[in-house]
């Protein structure tokens, strides 16, 4: 019996401690070989593009399929799988499931590069992705300050005023990314800008960036002044981050950056001297691409919730099963 969980059924089940749970779970199956993460396609098309992800881990397997249209937006889906039978389990919404998993990612990888607690951040966009991000943000740290910027006065004067009162930190709108991350130790990058939205001269010296955004060879976020900065570039997955990632090829492509810089976050959390800093090299960033271990971690346990709390709606069996054939036995062998 397939279940379908919408984007409403979806917020209310995924708990802050739920989500952060399947982000470090995720993390810790690619860490310890328990997950499989295929290349994902890409169909390029006249007005957007098809892309699906594949995945398996701990006994699931699915994939999540994401179209874009330009003018219309982005549309998500999440197939998931039992190993054990090939079974679908359970289909999803996964637009909010990318937000989430994606944030808590984000958290994870904060906390490996910079484990101290942080007071302040700087925090470039003010769209659902900052949102999210900032919310994260906050459950991981003692925030008490935050400078956002966005190009619109309006959507970032809002956004920090509706964050404010949500978050209880003083979230304050600047004229400029060059204000905004001369603030802080931690930048926050969360745009779907095609051009570079900082530059790395201002950043302050060992400064930790987190990019969300660019995972598009046509999208760019991160510039190359501050990845002739970075002493490491943590990733999710590095084939993704290399394949499609805007702002990375660009670097590579520049010698801004090579692809020895590229570390995964189990390989740091397995190794932590790789985020050793030298020389003009000061900067520590991530790159998130996202996998659909991700999403799956975090539908896995969606999905353990809906059904003790009877959410969803049952869509009965989707898929007829075609049996495994018994080997024919020919004439004269030998059973």
């Amino acid at each position: 019996m397939a279940l379908f969980l919408s984007t409403d059924d979806v917020r209310e089940l995924a708990t802050a401690d739920l989500v952060m749970d399947a982000a470090r779970s995720a993390v810790n199956a690619e860490r310890e070989g328990r997950a499989v993460i295929p290349p994902r396609l890409d169909v390029n098309l006249p007005r957007g593009f098809l892309r699906v992800m594949p995945g398996a881990l701990d006994g699931l397997m699915g994939l999540k399929v994401m179209t874009l249209v330009r003018g219309v937006g982005n549309r998500y889906l999440l197939l998931v799988y039992t190993q054990e039978t090939g079974e679908l389990l359970a289909m999803l919404d996964a637009d909010e499931v990318t937000r989430l998993r994606t944030a808590g990612i984000t958290a994870v990888a904060a906390h490996v590069l910079q484990p101290e607690p942080q007071r302040r951040i700087a925090l470039i966009g003010s769209g659902f992705e900052a949102t999210t991000h900032l919310r994260a943000m906050a459950r991981l740290w003692p925030l008490e300050s935050v400078a956002v910027y966005s190009p619109s006065v309006e959507r970032r004067t809002a956004f920090a005023e509706r964050q404010t009162l949500e978050l209880g930190i003083d979230v304050k709108p600047v004229c400029s990314a060059a204000k905004a991350i001369g603030t802080a130790r931690t930048v926050v990058l969360a745009t779907k800008a095609s051009e570079p939205v900082i530059d790395g001269r201002d950043l302050q010296p060992d400064s930790v960036v987190l990019s969300i955004g660019s995972t598009r060879p046509d999208l760019r976020e991160l510039d190359r002044s501050t990845l002739r900065r970075a002493a490491v570039v943590m990733v999710d997955d590095a084939a993704s981050v290399l394949r499609e990632c805007g702002d990375l090829i660009d670097a590579i492509a520049h010698g801004a950056v090579t692809p020895d810089h590229l570390v995964s976050i189990a390989g740091v959390m397995s190794a932590p001297e790789t985020l050793e800093r030298s020389g003009e090299r000061d900067l520590r960033v991530f790159k998130s691409a996202g996998t659909a271990v991700q999403d799956l971690a975090l539908a896995g346990r969606l999905i353990t919730a809906a059904t003790t709390r009877g959410v969803g709606r049952e869509l009965g069996e989707l898929t007829r099963l075609k049996p495994a054939t018994a080997p024919v036995q020919l004439e004269g062998e030998v059973a």
